[in-house]
């Protein structure tokens, strides 16, 4: 699949030179985040639009932020959930639930575009947390 990433990996990526134990851990990321999209389309249907617009990113220079919401789009920084992966492990639950507050705060953004992390976001955050719970 496709992922969106800075210069540097792009780089490391053409000429084959990203590790095997960051492509092992970014594989199993991956397949965090679709099963922690899946967890959220199945217990909250009306999502399934706003789960299209979400994509994987690897910002291999900033682990500062987990992902971002421009208004239209929602990216996931892999980068920054490196360190919470083992690369001879399957994602664990702990890290698909990272994922899945992670992709409702940001979805959370869309429904409420102009909040910022005021109350009336928080509010629209927290009653999907409750859906999916």
């Amino acid at each position: 699949g496709s992922i969106l990433c800075d210069q540097t990996t792009v780089d490391d990526i053409r000429n084959r030179s990203l590790s095997s134990t960051k492509r092992s851990k970014i594989r199993i990321i991956r397949n965090a985040m679709d099963e922690a999209c899946n967890i959220i389309r199945h217990s909250i249907p009306s999502s399934t639009e706003l789960l299209k617009v979400v994509f994987a990113g690897y910002d291999g220079n900033n682990d500062e932020y987990e992902a971002f919401c421009d208004g239209s789009q929602i990216v996931v920084n892999l980068f920054a959930y490196l360190p919470k992966v083992d690369e001879n492990e399957p994602a664990s639950h702990t890290l698909v639930m990272d994922l899945v507050t992670t992709i409702t705060h940001e979805v959370a953004h869309l429904l409420e575009p102009n909040a910022g992390h005021g109350p009336i976001w928080r509010d629209a955050h927290m009653k999907l947390i409750i859906q999916v719970m």
